[in-house]
C-alpha cells in the first residue's frame, strides 16, 4: 500500500527531491568555495578572497532558503500520503461485508488506524525523506571529493553552546504545539473507536457511509495539528542553522582578515574537511535511513491484504416486492461440524410475530442468516418468489430494520442517533421519538447522548436503539430481545406501539413473551425443539 502511495504521488516526490537536492548542491558548493577562500588568503588576494567568500555565503543562504522549503513541503505531502492510506482502510472497511468485517477483531482495524500508520510516517515516511537528504548530500560530496582526489581529511565545526542554548527559546511554543496534537490525536482515537465497532449498527441500516463522513473531519485536524507543530519545527531547525551559519561565516571572516593582517597563517584544509564529514556520516546515515524505511515497509503488508481482498461478489436483483409472504424452509447452518436447523416458518406482510426459545437454539443464528450476515446458509429464504441471497445488499438494507440486543449509540444528539443523518420529517422523528418514551426532558435536552450512549441509562439508551430500528424499517421491523432493559411498564407500553403499527411486519425475538402482548400476534414460533 505505501508503494501504491509513492507512485501515485511520485511528481510530489520528485519536487521533494529535486528540493532537497538544491539545498545539498548549496551546501556543497559553499563548502567547495571554502578552498578558494583559504587559497586566496594563502596567496593574499584579497580580491579573490572577497569574491569566494561572497559566492559561498551566497550558496549557503540558497542552501539555507531551500532547506526551508524542502521542510514546508515534505511535511505537507508526508500528510497527504498518510491520510491517503487512513482513508483507503476507512473506504474498505466501510464497503465491508459483515463477515469480511468480522474476520479480525475492530481492535486490530483501530491499531492499524493509529499506532501503525504513526510508525509508518514517522520510520516509513520519515526515514525516506531524510534518507533523500543523505543519499544527495552523498552524491554532491563524492563528485566534490573526487576533484580534491587524495583529500581525506574530516574537519568538525560544532557550535555546540549555541545547539544548546537555542532550543530553550522556542520551548514554549513547541510543547503548546505537542500539547494540542497529543489531544487532537486522543480525541481522533476515540473517534476511531467509536464508529469502527459501530460497524453493525451503521451496516444493519445501510450507513457504513457515516464511517468515512466523521472520520474524516479528525483525521483531518489531526493532519493540520502536526503540520503545525512542523511548522515551529522547521523555524527552530532553520534559526539554529542560520546561527551556525552566521557564526561559521563570521570566524571565516576575522580568521581570513587576520591572516591577511600577517597574524594568523592559512590552509587549504577546511572544506576537503567538511565534504570528507558529509561523505562519511552520510554513508552511514543513508544505510540507518533505508533500513527503517524497509523495516516500515513489513508493518503494512497486513494493510495491503486486507486492502487487496476482493469483495463478496453477491448476485443481485434490481429490485424485489414484499407483497405476501417471507417464507423459511428447510434452512440449516454449520459452525464447523455443528449443524443448527431452523424450524420452518412463514412471515405474512404487515402481521406481527414471535420467536421464542432458550440461549443457543439457534435463533440468534437465524437472524443474522434474515439480515444476510450469513450468506452461506442451505435451504430457502424467499420473499414472495425471490430467494433472500439474490437481493441486493443496499436494497435489503433500505427496507429491513434490525435493533440488535446490544445497542450500540454514537456521541451525537439524540435525533441524529435515531435517523443516523437520513432525512425524515420533524413530524416523523418526534413522533417516533414520543412511540419510544424518548420525550423526557432528561434526554430531548442533551446536546449528545455522549459515546456509547455515556449520558443515558441502559432503559434510555435501549429505547434509542428501538427508535432508531422504528423509523428506518420500510417492509420489517426486526426486535431481538429489544426491550430486556426496560422496566415493565414501558416495555410494554413501547411493543404495543410497536405492535399495533398497520403497516410494518414486526419479528419480536424474546426468552420470554409477555401474555399481555399474545393477541397481537399471527403466530408464536418456538426454537426450544432445536437445541
Amino acid at each position: 500500500m505505501v508503494n501504491h502511495i509513492l507512485r501515485k504521488y511520485w511528481k510530489q516526490n520528485l519536487y521533494a527531491l529535486f528540493l532537497t537536492a538544491a539545498e545539498s548542491g548549496g551546501i556543497i558548493i559553499s563548502t567547495v568555495f571554502l578552498a578558494e577562500i583559504m587559497n586566496s588568503l594563502i596567496e593574499q588576494n584579497s580580491e579573490s578572497f572577497f569574491s569566494s567568500f561572497i559566492f559561498s555565503f551566497l550558496a549557503w543562504a540558497g542552501a539555507l532558503f531551500f532547506g526551508y522549503l524542502r521542510l514546508r513541503y515534505v511535511e505537507k505531502i508526508k500528510q497527504e500520503q498518510i491520510v491517503e492510506l487512513k482513508d483507503t482502510i476507512i473506504e474498505k472497511v466501510s464497503k465491508s461485508t459483515y463477515s469480511q468485517f468480522h474476520e479480525r477483531n475492530a481492535n486490530e482495524y483501530i491499531s492499524w488506524l493509529t499506532n501503525d500508520i504513526n510508525l509508518i510516517e514517522e520510520q516509513g515516511f520519515g526515514h525516506l525523506y531524510s534518507g533523500m537528504s543523505s543519499a544527495t548530500l552523498l552524491l554532491f560530496s563524492s563528485i566534490a571529493i573526487f576533484n580534491f582526489h587524495w583529500i581525506l581529511l574530516i574537519v568538525s565545526l560544532v557550535l555546540s553552546l549555541l545547539m544548546v542554548l537555542i532550543p530553550r527559546f522556542f520551548k514554549k511554543k513547541l510543547d503548546d504545539r505537542n500539547s494540542t496534537l497529543s489531544s487532537a490525536f486522543e480525541k481522533y482515537v476515540s473517534r476511531v473507536d467509536e464508529w469502527i465497532k459501530g460497524f453493525d449498527s451503521l451496516y444493519s441500516y445501510n450507513r457504513t457511509k457515516m464511517i468515512i463522513e466523521k472520520l474524516s473531519k479528525e483525521t483531518f485536524n489531526v493532519k493540520q495539528e502536526k503540520i503545525l507543530l512542523r511548522k515551529e519545527r522547521t523555524n527552530l531547525y532553520t534559526f539554529i542553522r542560520l546561527t551556525s551559519i552566521v557564526a561559521q561565516y563570521s570566524i571565516i571572516l576575522v580568521t581570513g582578515l587576520m591572516t591577511l593582517g600577517g597574524v594568523l597563517s592559512a590552509g587549504a584544509i577546511l572544506a576537503i574537511g567538511d565534504l570528507t564529514g558529509n561523505f562519511f556520516g552520510n554513508t552511514s546515515f543513508f544505510i540507518d535511513q533505508v533500513t527503517n524505511f524497509l523495516s516500515a515497509l513489513t508493518v503494512s503488508r497486513k494493510m495491503d491484504e486486507f486492502v487487496s481482498e476482493d469483495l463478496d461478489q453477491i448476485e443481485s436483483v434490481c429490485e424485489y416486492d414484499f407483497v405476501n409472504a417471507i417464507t423459511v424452509k428447510d434452512v440449516s447452518f454449520s459452525y464447523g461440524a455443528k449443524e443448527i436447523k431452523i424450524p420452518d416458518m412463514v412471515f405474512e406482510k404487515s402481521k406481527k410475530y414471535a420467536i421464542i426459545g432458550k440461549s443457543g437454539s439457534g435463533k440468534s443464528t437465524f437472524l443474522n442468516i434474515l439480515m444476510k450476515n450469513y450468506p452461506n446458509y442451505h435451504g430457502q429464504i424467499k420473499i414472495d418468489a425471490v430467494e433472500l441471497k439474490n437481493i441486493d445488499f443496499t436494497i435489503f438494507r433500505e427496507r429491513f430494520s434490525y435493533v440488535p440486543q446490544k445497542n450500540y449509540l454514537f456521541d451525537m444528539s439524540l435525533t441524529e442517533n435515531i435517523t443516523l443523518e437520513k432525512i425524515y420529517s420533524k413530524e416523523r422523528v418526534l413522533q417516533v421519538i414520543e412511540d419510544m418514551a424518548l420525550n423526557e426532558k432528561s434526554i430531548t435536552e442533551k446536546e449528545t447522548i455522549g459515546v456509547r450512549g455515556s449520558n443515558l441509562s441502559g432503559g434510555q439508551a435501549q429505547r434509542v436503539s428501538l427508535a432508531r430500528g422504528f423509523i428506518h424499517a420500510q417492509d420489517v421491523l426486526i426486535i431481538d430481545e429489544g426491550t430486556s432493559s426496560l422496566d415493565p411498564k414501558t416495555a410494554f407500553l413501547i411493543e404495543e406501539n410497536i405492535l399495533t403499527n398497520r403497516e410494518l411486519t414486526v419479528i419480536f425475538v424474546t426468552h420470554h413473551l409477555n401474555d399481555s402482548l399474545k393477541k397481537y400476534f399471527k403466530e408464536v414460533y418456538s426454537f426450544d425443539t432445536n437445541e
